[in-house]
């Protein structure tokens, strides 16, 4: 049996310039409307049931707020994607927890000790776990210190986690992004990561200004977006609150967009 959901970890702020990078307002407040300078962004997790086995790509923003964050990026949540597992898929452990990278609204529920995700096996490149445990100061402010709990396999490189399931070591916004391709049911599906975080960001150009290698991200983009149209993968936003995934035409260009459920 082969199944996929999408999960929800909640919301929070983030400046619109480091959502938007070198974009200029006029041309995304077309679509989105900030406050204070800053947009609310969300946090989309793809649940997969793939031979037996409970997969989640990424762990959200988590569930331990300092009183700094919270100041800073005011989390909200309506339910914790570990009650939504409980209750709404009964999974009493996820098997393996893949995640793009580890930035702290990616990385969250690693460091809950949550009994559903403690036994987990962590999967990332073995650059990006280095990169969280050295931050520099370009990095420091989106790596959050913690206690992970679960067992950490690093990958090097691009490579196939299973059958179903391929890590593309991206680069770009950090050095060991990966976006996550996977297959379900004969359909396929991009985990974009922080390359393609919301629909207005399919746009080879449109890059975040958090990134911290963009011409790679800028390259990186144009040869996903090249496979996504030649063999018809839906792409997943990670962080986009209306649009979850999309299908792509055109070119990697000039790429248009149609809207999935």
């Amino acid at each position: 049996m082969e199944e996929l959901y999408f999960l929800n970890d909640g919301t929070y702020e983030l400046d619109s310039g480091a959502y938007f990078g070198i974009v200029p307002k006029v041309l995304w407040s077309r679509y989105f409307h900030d406050r204070e300078n800053k947009i609310r962004i969300g946090t989309n997790i793809p649940f997969l049931r793939l031979n037996n086995k409970n997969i989640i790509i990424d762990a959200g923003i988590g569930d331990n707020f300092s009183d700094r964050f919270r100041k800073i990026f005011r989390p909200e949540k309506e339910r914790d994607i570990s009650i939504s597992l409980v209750r709404d898929y009964h999974v009493k452990s996820i098997d393996h927890i893949i995640l793009s990278h580890m930035h702290f609204d990616h990385n969250g529920h690693i460091f809950s000790g949550n009994p559903i995700f403690r036994n987990s096996q962590i999967v990332m490149q073995e650059k990006e776990l280095k990169a969280f445990r050295h931050p520099n100061d370009f990095t420091r402010g989106s790596y959050i210190p913690g206690r992970i709990y679960g067992e950490i396999k690093t990958l090097t490189g691009s490579r196939k986690i299973n059958g179903n399931v391929t890590a593309i070591n991206t680069g770009g916004h950090t050095e060991g992004h990966m976006v996550i391709i996977f297959e379900v049911n004969s359909k396929k599906y991009m985990y974009g990561g922080d390359l393609f975080p919301s629909w207005f960001h399919i746009k080879p150009y449109y890059i975040t200004a958090i990134d911290s290698y963009p011409i790679e991200t800028l390259k990186m983009k144009k040869k996903l977006l090249k496979k996504a149209i030649r063999e018809n993968i839906s792409i997943v936003f990670n962080h986009d609150r209306e649009n979850v995934m999309a299908k792509i035409y055109g070119t990697p260009e000039k790429p248009e967009i149609e809207f999935q459920k």
